[in-house]
This record gives structure tokens, sequence and C-alpha cells, in this order.
């Protein structure tokens, strides 16, 4: 359990300084999303539960700290969650070839299920080719940090 309160810490930290990682990155294009890979670490390390109230919660976590529709994040971190729990079916989440295909899948069906509430929701949004830039960008840069945030929480994990 004391991997799952430093995972919870880890979630509040990256949610806090998200914003200003973006804004010195200078765009959203290079935005992973570290909250799917702890998720989908805790569903493989500790299963269902664990891992569906650590998504539903930094996503409410989220919530709080944003300007937008109170819910939104809670709703689309429950769908990274249910997304990970269906792809573990199709995904082996304990090789890294599978971590990534999961992963990326998950970002971009979370993406995806942001935008489409976005559209629905707020009616000055238009959606472009930089949004499809921004999914696609977004989706395999998470994929690609999985395998070694994977590899580092397991030593990590051994190590205590």
């Amino acid at each position: 359990m004391v991997f799952c309160s430093f995972a919870w810490f880890l979630g509040f930290l990256f949610t806090l300084v998200r914003g200003e990682w973006i804004e010195l990155a200078g765009k959203d294009i290079f935005d992973p999303d570290f909250l799917t890979i702890l998720t989908a670490y805790l569903f493989l390390l500790y299963g269902r539960t664990i891992s569906g109230t650590f998504a539903l919660g930094q996503g409410l976590l989220v919530d709080v700290f944003s300007a937008g529709l109170q819910g939104l994040f809670g709703l689309l971190y429950l769908g990274v969650f249910g997304g990970i729990y269906l792809g573990s079916r199709f995904f082996n989440l304990q090789e890294p070839k599978g971590q990534f295909f999961l992963i990326s899948f998950v970002v971009l069906l979370k993406k995806v299920m942001f935008f489409t509430l976005l559209a629905v929701f707020s009616r000055g949004f238009v959606f472009s080719n930089a949004h499809i830039l921004f999914l696609g960008s977004s989706a395999i840069v998470t994929g690609l940090f999985a395998p070694v945030i994977f590899f580092l929480f397991n030593r990590l994990e051994k190590a205590t």
C-alpha cells in the first residue's frame, strides 16, 4: 500500500505542475498523460478497485483545479479506467509492446471523448486539423513513456 499512497501523491503533483509543464514546452503537442499511465500501473499491480478509485479521484482532483465543467475530468478518467479494463483483455500490460498500444489507445480514446464533450457543451468550439495532431501526438508520446515508467515503477516497487 506504500506504492499506492505514493501514486496518489505523484498524481496530485502531476496535476499541480501540468499547466506549468505545458507552458514551458510552448505547445499542447507534448502532453503526456501520466495519470493514465499511473492508472494502468495500479490496475496491473492492485486490480480494478484501487485503479478505478484512483482514476475517479484524480479526475475529480483535476476538476477542482480546472475552470471547466465540473465532473468532466472525473468522467474522462473513469473512461480511461474502462478502456484499460477492457483493453487489458486484448493487450498484455506486462509487456512493453502491450503497454505502448493500450496506453496509446486509451489516451486517444480520452482525447476523443474530451473533444466530443467539448463540442457538445461549448458553443464556440471548432474542431480543426491542429486538434488531430494534438490527439495523435499526445497518444503516441504517452504510449512511448509508458514502458519506461512501468520499468521505473517496477524497480521502485522491488526496492520497497
